[in-house]
């Protein structure tokens, strides 16, 4: 009996110990606090990549040599680079920023295209360089911690350079029969040609990753493609009085292209430094 009395008392101590430990509220474990990079900041950067342009020549006075007005189409391929720089803010999981690029080409994106017909001579090309070109416009993306997409687009202004040149050689020629003879040696540095500040716009797209966290700076690695239109300007007027019958020469000039370039940007830890998500 006094054994069974034993037993009663320590099953009764074992619920009892069971329901104060049910009633006792159990403590959360801390939360651990997560980095969550912050977009925001002031970054410069540069890049390299490759562009395909094409500048049309429009001549609107060829009816005076009975031929009708026509536009030539040159095509061209270049490697180019590109120094841009600009400031975003991250609202959330969204950006906006503004970002000014300054883009020129190794070989000036220089394109050429044949001029024949109109004229009677098959070596004389024209050619047009697209010697600077400048983007500037807002920037609206959405970032995934590390990773960011982007939109792009705004204006847009180029500087075309437009002359002739000899096709097999690409020697610049005063355009005329023979141009491309011997004969013309000592006129090979003139031309009719003109030189025009175009406005236009572009738009493009891009994503970066933040591939490298300092205390000065954060490195961004990206990819960024660039569509840009400048429209047409006139860039050789000559007169009868300056030219003689050659004024069937005038030409306006517009161009076009597509850019691809990878980017190596550097930015500020935001406008602090991290944010601390829960």
């Amino acid at each position: 009996m006094k054994r069974g009395f034993l037993a009663v008392l320590a099953l009764t101590a074992i619920v009892a110990n069971s329901a104060i430990a049910a009633d006792t509220p159990v403590k959360a474990p801390p939360k651990v606090a997560v980095d969550v990079y912050d977009w925001s900041g002031i970054y410069i950067g540069a890049g390299v990549g490759v562009a395909w342009t094409q500048p049309h020549r429009f001549y609107p006075n060829l009816p005076l040599v009975g031929l009708p007005p026509t536009t030539f189409a040159s095509n061209g391929t270049d490697g180019v680079y590109d120094i841009f720089g600009g400031a975003q803010w991250q609202f959330g999981q969204w950006l906006a920023g503004v970002e000014a690029d300054y883009i020129a080409g190794f070989n000036r994106m220089k394109s050429s295209v044949s001029v024949s017909p109109p004229e009677p001579f098959t070596h004389l090309a024209s050619t047009t360089k697209i010697t600077d070109l400048w983007m500037v416009g807002p920037r609206l993306g959405a970032a995934w911690n590390r990773f960011m997409a982007y939109g792009t687009g705004g204006y847009a202004a180029a500087r075309l350079a437009g002359s002739y040149s000899c096709a097999d050689t690409g020697i610049p020629v005063l355009p005329g029969p023979g141009a491309c003879s011997a004969v013309f040696g000592a006129v090979r540095n003139l031309d009719f040609g003109g030189t025009t500040w175009n406005d236009g716009w572009f738009f493009g797209a891009g994503l970066e990753y933040m591939a490298f966290r300092s205390q000065a700076a954060d490195v961004i690695l990206g990819a960024d493609y660039r569509h840009f239109q400048v429209d047409s300007k006139v860039a050789f007027v000559c007169d009868f009085a300056h030219c003689g019958p050659t004024t069937h020469q005038n030409f306006s000039q517009e161009a076009r292209g597509d850019m691809v370039t990878v980017r190596l940007t550097l930015k500020t830890n935001g406008w602090g430094i991290w944010t601390q998500k829960p």
